[in-house]
């Protein structure tokens, strides 16, 4: 394994134990066996290092979800299976590379939903990404809402928090905007 993949993996043990801030560089590098000045040549600092976790990070099915309502439990089930890491990340300096990564996820997984729907031939592929944009933006923060401010997190509640929305909001937007075009 690369130097830098051991020590994303090594940081993301520790992440599991003890908070961000209580990791330093010297511990991450001994776990690892390597010196400073290895971590240094690949990382600028333990946040640089946190980036390449989460562009590592898959979220196990997302790529089948065929709805947005399969699309928030394949991310809550990864939540889950990485919970003390996720909770380690949220409450640190390093939380918006755990939302950047949701939004991420939201995005590609909507931008697939969408081309799915034969409706969205109609529209152009701008038209696309500002109604994928605009969903992925709200759904994105409340998932990370959800998971930062909820006491006793379980699936239900997080989909209670996204019930004012449609189930089937991608495609009724599509509809809205080829119905608009059309009058």
């Amino acid at each position: 394994m690369k130097t830098e993949h051991r020590l994303a993996a090594a940081l993301k043990e520790m992440l599991a134990k003890v908070p961000l801030e209580s990791i330093s560089v010297t511990a991450l590098s001994d776990r690892c066996e390597v010196s400073r000045k290895t971590f240094y040549y690949h990382f600028h600092d333990i946040y640089d290092l946190l980036t390449l976790v989460f562009l590592n990070e898959k979220v196990d099915g997302v790529q089948s979800a065929k709805t947005p309502t399969e699309v928030l439990t394949k991310i809550f089930e990864y939540y889950k299976k990485n919970d003390k890491f996720i909770d380690a990340t949220i409450n640190s300096a390093g939380r918006d590379l755990f939302h950047e990564f949701v939004y991420n996820v939201c995005y590609q997984s909507f931008m697939r939903i969408v081309n799915l729907n034969p409706e969205s031939k109609k529209i152009s592929l701008n038209e696309k990404k500002s109604i994928v944009r605009f969903y992925t933006a709200g759904y994105a923060h409340a998932i990370v809402f959800y998971l930062t401010n909820a006491k006793n997190k379980n699936l239900e509640m997080l989909k209670l928090s996204l019930s004012f929305l449609d189930p089937d909001f991608l495609h009724l937007a599509i509809v809205d905007l080829v119905n608009g075009k059309t009058k």
